[in-house]
């Protein structure tokens, strides 16, 4: 028999974990008031009360929740999926680090030159 529910909304063994209760328990981990968050945010307590029922939230209002309870949902988020990612900054210390081991390695041969000269001498 076929399924006359929307496809979107069908549950799957990959789907992320519910938002609504991710927000809650972020927001009670930070021991911060609801009320606070909803004024931080233009809502009222009532509003955000339903945003922790929701299973989905859209992106702006993942935003807007991040911003003002300084907790990265996206990149928690970004975390969880099972997807290679490097940010930007990653990138760039990444670069760096490998600039520094090759300098460690310069100046480790020209130690073993300088033993060696002062060996000699």
């Amino acid at each position: 028999m076929e399924t006359t529910a929307k496809k979107f909304s069908q549950k799957e063994e990959s789907d992320p974990l519910h938002i609504g209760n991710l927000v809650h328990w972020e927001i009670k981990q930070q021991n911060l008031k609801k009320k606070d968050v909803a004024d931080h945010l233009g809502i009222i307590p009532t509003t955000l009360n339903q945003y922790f029922k929701q299973s989905s939230l859209q992106t702006k209002i993942l935003w807007r929740l991040s911003r003002a309870i300084q907790f990265n949902f996206l990149m928690y988020l970004g975390q969880k999926l099972d997807v290679d990612f490097e940010t930007e900054k990653e990138k760039a210390l990444r670069e760096q680090l490998k600039e520094r081991d090759e300098e460690i390695l310069s100046l480790k041969t020209q130690i073993g030159v300088y033993k060696q000269i002062h060996k000699i001498e």
